[in-house]
C-alpha cells in the first residue's frame, strides 16, 4: 500500500536525523518547509507554512502520514488547530504529532500543558494518529551548554539534584520512523521516548568531564537568574514560561521515569549518554 509522508519540522534536532532514517529505509517522503533554503539536499520539499492556512492545503494534498513537529513558541496551539484544519481537508490518513513527555493539558506544569493541549487537538481530529513523548535531548548539551563548558567547565541551570531520563534525537527520529513507515501498526498508540538511565545535572557533566579529560562542574542556580540570563537574550515570557516549568519539573525528581518505548520501536537498547560525551567531546574542547 501506498504511503508518501510529509516531515514538518525537517530543519531541526529531530527532523535532521529524521530525514536520514527514512532515507536510509528508502521512504517516500517530502518534508515541508517554509524557507526554500532550509531543505535538507536532495530531498523533496514542498512550501508551507503553519501560520498561513492557506499554504497547507496544498502542502498535505496527496499526504498519507503526516509528521507534526511544532516549534516551542508562542502560539503553537494555533498552528495546531490549522494544521489539524488542513489535514482533515486535504484528506491525510494518519497524524503522528512529536510531543513531550508528560504532556497533559491538566499538569500544573505550563509546558506540559502546552504540549497536552495540542495533543488533545490531534487526538480530536477524527484522524488516525500516534502520539511520541520525547524527554529531554541529549544534544542539548551540545547546543545549550557547549559554551559555558568550554569558557568555564561548568553547566548552569536551576534544576537542584533532580535527574531526567535524557535521549538521544536520534533514537527518537529512529522511533519516528518506524512509526511513520507502518503507520496502521500504532494508531492510538501514545510512546514516551527515553533514555535508559536518569541523570542528574551533576552527574551529567561528570561524564562530559570524563569525556574531555577535565573537570566539568554542574552549578545549580537560582530560578530568578535563569529568568534574568533568558530575558536578556530576548526569549519572549511565554517560552521563558515553559522552560523555568520545565526545570521545575525536572527539580521535583517528576522527569526521572524510564520508558522501554524506544527499544519496543527501534529493536534497539537507547543510547547511553557516556557514549554520547565521548562521541560528542570536541564540541566542549
Amino acid at each position: 500500500m501506498a504511503n508518501r509522508i510529509l516531515v514538518t519540522g525537517a530543519s531541526g534536532n529531530i527532523g535532521r536525523e529524521l530525514v536520514k532514517q527514512l532515507q536510509a529505509r528508502g521512504a517516500d517522503f517530502a518534508v515541508m518547509t517554509s524557507k526554500p533554503d532550509s531543505t535538507p539536499s536532495g530531498v523533496p520539499s514542498v512550501h508551507g507554512d503553519f501560520t498561513k492556512p492557506e499554504t497547507l492545503l496544498a502542502a498535505f494534498a496527496g499526504v498519507d502520514t503526516l509528521f507534526l513537529l511544532f516549534p516551542l513558541t508562542p502560539g503553537m496551539d494555533a498552528m495546531a488547530r490549522n494544521a489539524v484544519a488542513a489535514a482533515r481537508a486535504a484528506g491525510v490518513g494518519h497524524i503522528v504529532r512529536s510531543s513531550g513527555a508528560g504532556a497533559d493539558a491538566a499538569s500544573p506544569a505550563s509546558i506540559a500543558r502546552a504540549q497536552g493541549e495540542i495533543d488533545d487537538i490531534v487526538a480530536g481530529s477524527g484522524l488516525p494518529f500516534t502520539l511520541l513523548r520525547p524527554t529531554v535531548f541529549m544534544q542539548n548539551t551540545v547546543n545549550l551548554d557547549a559554551d559555558t563548558i568550554k569558557a568555564a567547565s561548568a553547566i548552569y541551570a536551576p534544576r537542584g539534584n533532580g535527574a531526567v531520563a535524557v535521549v538521544d534525537v536520534r533514537d527518537i527520529a529512529a522511533a519516528a520512523a518506524a512509526v511513520l513507515t507502518d503507520p496502521a501498526a500504532h494508531a492510538g498508540a501514545v510512546y514516551t521516548l527515553t533514555g535508559g538511565e536518569a541523570l542528574t545535572d551533576a552527574q551529567i557533566a561528570a561524564a562530559i568531564g570524563r569525556a574531555v579529560g577535565r573537570d566539568v562542574r554542574y552549578v545549580d542556580i537560582p530560578e530568578q537568574a535563569a529568568v534574568d540570563a533568558m530575558t536578556r537574550i530576548g526569549l519572549p515570557a511565554q517560552l521563558i514560561d515553559w522552560l523555568m516549568s520545565l526545570n521545575y519539573v525536572i527539580k521535583q525528581g517528576w522527569a526521572a521515569g524510564v520508558s522501554a518505548d524506544v527499544q519496543t520501536l527501534t529493536g534497539h537498547t537507547p543510547r547511553r549518554f557516556e557514549d554520547f560525551a565521548r562521541e560528542h567531546a570536541n564540541a566542549w574542547r
